[in-house]
C-alpha cells in the first residue's frame, strides 16, 4: 500500500480524556485549540501545576468528581511539583500506572529525556517553536492515542464489582 492511500482513508478517532499539565495559559490555550481542530469535541482538561495534576488523578478536593484522563500532556517546567515528580508519582501508582504520559518539552536536554524513559514516560517529544508544526504535532498525537493504539481500561476500583462485560465473563460471575 502506498502511503498516499492510507491517507485518503477516513480516521476514526476516539473521543478520549486528555488531561494537558502546562503552566503557561496561552500555551494550554494553543493546545486546546489544536486538540480542537485534530477532533476532539470534548474531554479537553486542564491544570497549571504539578500539585493540581496530583490532586486531579487522584480526585481529591475540587477534582473528587472528574474523569480518570485516558491521556496526560505534561510539560516538565511546572511550579510546585516538578513535571518529573508528578510523572514518577503517577508510574508509580498501581491504579493510574496505566494512564500513558507524553512529556512535551521546550528542549532536548539529554538528563530530561532520560529521566522520562527512566520513569516509565511513555514518550518525549520536544514542543515545536512553529505555529504549524506545533497543529500537526497536537494532531498527530491525537491520531495515535486515539485512533492507532488500544489504551488500557482503568483499574476497577476494588470497593465495587465490574459489570460482566462478555456472555463468558457473566458465566464466570455466576450470574
Amino acid at each position: 500500500m502506498s502511503p498516499s492511500i492510507g491517507r485518503d482513508l477516513p480516521t476514526t478517532r476516539k473521543q478520549i480524556e486528555i488531561l494537558v499539565v502546562e503552566s503557561n495559559p496561552a500555551e494550554t490555550r494553543l493546545t486546546e485549540v489544536a486538540f480542537k481542530a485534530a477532533g476532539l469535541t470534548s474531554g479537553f482538561r486542564s491544570v497549571s501545576d504539578g500539585e493540581d495534576a496530583l490532586a486531579y488523578v487522584h480526585k481529591q478536593g475540587k477534582y473528587a468528581d472528574v474523569s480518570t484522563p485516558d491521556l496526560i500532556f505534561l510539560d516538565l517546567s511546572l511550579p510546585r511539583v516538578s513535571g518529573l515528580e508528578v510523572l514518577k508519582a503517577i508510574k508509580t501508582t498501581p491504579h493510574l500506572m496505566h494512564i500513558p504520559i507524553v512529556v512535551a518539552s521546550g528542549s532536548e536536554d539529554p538528563e530530561h529525556v532520560r529521566a522520562v524513559y527512566a520513569l516509565n514516560g511513555n514518550c518525549f517529544m520536544r514542543k515545536p517553536h512553529d505555529l504549524t508544526q506545533f497543529l500537526r504535532f497536537v494532531e498527530m498525537c491525537y491520531e495515535f492515542w486515539g485512533s492507532v493504539v488500544t489504551l488500557s481500561p482503568p483499574v476497577c476500583d476494588s470497593s465495587r464489582s465490574p459489570e460482566p462485560e462478555t456472555k463468558q465473563d457473566t458465566l464466570k460471575a455466576g450470574v
